[in-house]
């Protein structure tokens, strides 16, 4: 699947409106100083292989329009149009004293009845119960003064209800919006295209490439204790569900090259697959008819499921060698 223009050109303009443009002027402030530090470093031309890890990233994700917010897609909440994405770190909180605060989240919240083949396999790694999100790219030269590269990357992202709500929609009492709590695991595999070449102490390496993730989720999900529906709802209620599918996505980058520490900043662009089954689409929790007539502000049936069309930037330290 692919998204058209437009959807692409809404993509950058919520980063540039957001907040991640002072997280970029940052980076760029900091390769600089990455670049005078390794000037003395020395490789012929571009010309051998390199290989990068990535480690310590921030991530920002956003929808390619109002409508398209997985939790609006999934319940039919005006709450959520336009709601927001994930932002934040994925490894070291240091407000909350967290290696991987959403790997955290998710087993606080026990989801790991639900989880996906991959994600229950990495849940088993000591102290840690859960992968610490990184990459790793192995790029070459070809004969064409060009180069390319493999990589595989791990990521994950939390979105909690009461954090993504829209807030062009006004303050609302906590009861009016039903419970949604989603982990999402991406295990991605992708191809790239570096026509620079090699990646060099001394240049930035610019990078297009497309790739396939295989994307776990788990979600709890429910109705909280509202009073406008005491014979319905008089207490909260919650429920589980998990799913898989893989998503295609495009990528492209900028990366400070060759040896030693820098940074990368990559965009991932999702396609609008439809990866996260949606279990209000079979299991409302309360009466359906009840329940759309309070919460489905969109009307007509919900789907079985959704997916996360927009995009994903990604920022992180890399090492290479």
């Amino acid at each position: 699947m692919i998204i058209d223009d437009s959807d692409v050109f809404m993509f950058f303009q919520k980063i540039l409106l957001n907040k991640f443009v002072p997280v970029v002027i940052i980076l760029l402030l900091l390769v600089s100083g990455t670049y005078a530090q390794e000037e003395d470093a020395v490789q012929t031309e571009g010309s051998n292989a390199v290989w990068r890890i990535g480690f310590l990233e921030i991530i920002h994700q956003t929808f390619s329009s109002d409508d398209l917010h997985p939790f609006y897609q999934m319940t039919g909440t005006n709450r959520f149009k336009g709601g927001k994405g994930y932002f934040g770190q994925t490894v070291l909180d240091p407000e909350k004293n967290d290696l991987i605060p959403n790997i955290s989240n998710k087993n606080a919240d026990e989801h790991g009845s639900k989880d996906g083949f991959l994600t229950k396999l990495f849940s088993n790694i000591p102290l840690l119960k859960g992968l610490p999100p990184f990459s790793l790219e192995y790029i070459l030269p070809t004969g064409y003064d060009v180069g390319i590269g493999l990589a595989f990357a791990y990521t994950n992202i939390w979105l909690d209800d009461t954090k993504v709500r829209a807030a062009t929609q006004g303050a609302d009492d906590s009861y009016a919006t039903p419970l949604l709590r989603l982990a999402s695991h991406f295990y991605m595999f992708s191809a790239s295209f570096h026509p620079f070449g090699v990646p060099r102490p001394d240049d930035l390496d610019i990078f297009l490439g497309f790739g396939l993730s295989r994307v776990e989720s788990t979600l709890r999900y429910g109705i909280r204790k509202n009073p406008t529906i005491p014979e319905y709802a008089s207490v909260t209620k919650t429920e589980l569900s998990g799913s898989s599918g893989m998503m295609p996505f495009r990528r492209m980058g900028v990366a400070s090259g060759g040896d030693s520490f820098g940074f990368i900043l990559e965009f991932l662009l999702p396609g609008i697959n439809e990866i996260i089954d949606n279990p209000f689409a079979t299991n409302t929790i309360i009466d359906s008819t009840v329940y759309d007539s309070t919460y489905n502000d969109r009307g007509g049936a919900l789907p079985s499921k959704v997916g996360m069309p927009g995009g994903i930037t990604r920022m992180s330290w890399t090492y290479s060698f």
